[in-house]
């Protein structure tokens, strides 16, 4: 059993803070369209960019264990929010990445994008439908 523990504290200010004694404070506020700055992370973003990092990270693992080579990954991330019985909640989070490999390697991503996909632990702990996509570039 692994435990992730952190705080989130506002204080008369703006923006809530949360932080973990060992990694930088990030600033966190309601997204624009619910009122808060457009310049400050929201936990809507934070929701998806966590399921973004994690398809990347395990998409890394894998292709590590099977020794491919990448060369570069890139990806871009949406979720999409729907009003639902109990109020808002993410209907799906779509993650498109393009991943640069040796030609003779290209063959083995689509296999390393349904294991980033299947074990990514976030994916896994949403109830949200989760895209993953991943293109040789």
């Amino acid at each position: 059993m692994h435990e992730y523990e952190i705080n989130v504290d506002w204080i008369n200010t703006p923006n809530a803070i949360m932080k973990d004694d060992k990694l930088p404070e990030i600033e966190v506020n309601a997204p624009a369209n619910f009122g808060g700055p457009d310049d400050v992370w929201s936990p809507e973003h934070l929701f998806v960019s966590s399921i973004a990092s994690c398809t990347m990270l395990s998409f890394m693992y894998f292709a590590e264990q099977r020794k491919v080579e990448v060369k570069s990954y890139e990806s871009s991330a949406k979720g999409i929010l729907k009003k639902g019985a109990n109020g808002f909640e993410f209907e799906s989070v779509i993650v498109n990445a393009k991943v640069e490999v040796p030609e003779e390697q290209a063959v083995k991503v689509e296999k390393l994008a349904e294991m980033g996909e299947k074990y990514c632990l976030v994916s896994n702990s949403v109830k949200c439908k989760i895209e993953f996509n991943v293109t040789v570039k």
